[in-house]
């Protein structure tokens, strides 16, 4: 293999490939990543056997090859170089990889490409396109209520069930849920996966590192066990979660027995500042409905905290408790003026809504003091 290209351009690549991995693995051979080169393009490969990472950069190939190299040296080494300057990388017999940039020279033992582990292809079952903007605003939106207790391995992640009526997107973690719900996929079968939230948190990050513009798509594959995303030069792989997903349906409240429409803000700010107050293990936010009025009050053994907001609100007293921390992760997420609070009684979960927005629903259990 030989190879000539700007440090800027792998290092770019390198980031990406840093960045969307864990390293924390018992298997030698996974601290390394796998850089191929052929026709004129560079692959970079990273795999924790669960997710994986390919990003293809367009370069100088002088000569066809691979090489798999400890990921931690070879970024070291390129952050010493000069900046500005080309790098001429290659390959010998031994499996060293020998890296030239101005007057400095390095070189790495490295292992051939058959050590390393096969990212398989994917066997397509369903492919569909979402626009970049839209898949960010679905997954900031609903990913915070996902569990991350190993213990429940199938609630660490996303549903993502399409019927021929519609495509919905849940997480849950058995005490709050976060639903998103969109007319379904056109031209798309029907499907029921479970994404990992470890390859969506990486697609967020991909995300944000790219500039979209408003109508650009990300490609999206799944199999009967594995799902891609495609987000420009970078593909994302990672194994479905098998099992079945709780009955979700059956926790969104059917009555309004009790509701109130309040600003955003003002509620979001409050519960923010009853958060503080509320300590660190187990305490709550209290909201008391009164006329017009709600009270929102929470202490611990170090201090206390009360707020009014004024709501529309004219029905009998009523009280609540939630965890703080569950509130205020909704609130941050809701983008419209007013929001919408629906209660069955005390003891039942909460509805909370955008004004005037279907697509997203979220569902708090209250807490029993």
């Amino acid at each position: 293999m030989k190879i000539n290209i700007t440090k800027e351009k792998i290092s770019e690549g390198m980031q990406i490939i840093l960045s969307s991995v864990s390293g924390r693995t018992t298997l030698p051979i996974l601290f390394n990543f796998l850089i191929e080169a052929e026709n004129g393009t560079i692959k970079l490969t990273r795999t924790d056997m669960e997710m994986a990472i390919i990003h293809t950069i367009n370069s100088e190939v002088l000569e066809n090859g691979s090489i798999t190299v400890s990921i931690k040296d070879f970024s070291d080494i390129l952050k010493n170089l000069p900046a500005g300057k080309e790098i001429y990388i290659e390959t010998d017999e031994e499996n060293k990889l020998h890296i030239k940039s101005g007057r400095s020279k390095f070189w790495l033992i490295g292992t051939p490409k058959s050590e390393y582990p096969i990212i398989p292809e994917i066997e397509r079952k369903e492919s569909f396109s979402l626009k970049a903007i839209d898949l960010k605003d679905l997954i900031n939106k609903t990913l915070f209520s996902a569990s991350t207790q190993e213990t429940r391995y199938v609630l660490n992640g996303l549903l993502w069930n399409n019927t021929k009526d519609k495509f919905e997107v849940v997480a849950t973690d058995g005490r709050r849920l976060a639903l998103c719900l969109n007319s379904n996929l056109k031209g798309v079968g029907e499907f029921k996966i479970i994404v990992p939230s470890k390859i969506l948190n990486e697609v967020l990050k991909l995300i944000n590192m790219n500039k979209f513009k408003e109508d650009e798509m990300i490609d999206i594959t799944t199999s009967s066990n594995q799902v891609s995303f495609k987000i420009k030069e970078t593909i994302l792989i990672s194994r479905l979660i098998e099992g079945n997903f709780p009955n979700y349906e059956q926790v969104i409240p059917g009555k309004k027995n009790i509701s109130f429409l309040v600003e955003t803000s003002s509620i979001f700010s409050s519960t923010k500042s009853a958060a503080i107050c509320a300590g660190d293990m187990g305490g709550t936010v209290k909201y008391k409905l009164t006329d017009n009025n709600i009270l929102i009050t929470s202490n611990s053994s170090k201090m206390s905290f009360s707020d009014e907001v004024k709501i529309n609100y004219s029905g009998e007293d009523f009280e609540t408790s939630f965890n703080p921390e569950y509130l205020t992760d909704v609130l941050k997420s809701i983008d419209t003026d007013k929001v919408s609070f629906s209660f069955v009684n005390a003891t039942q979960p909460v509805l909370i809504e955008p004004e005037g927005n279907t697509k997203y629903k979220y569902i708090i259990m209250p807490v029993r003091v």
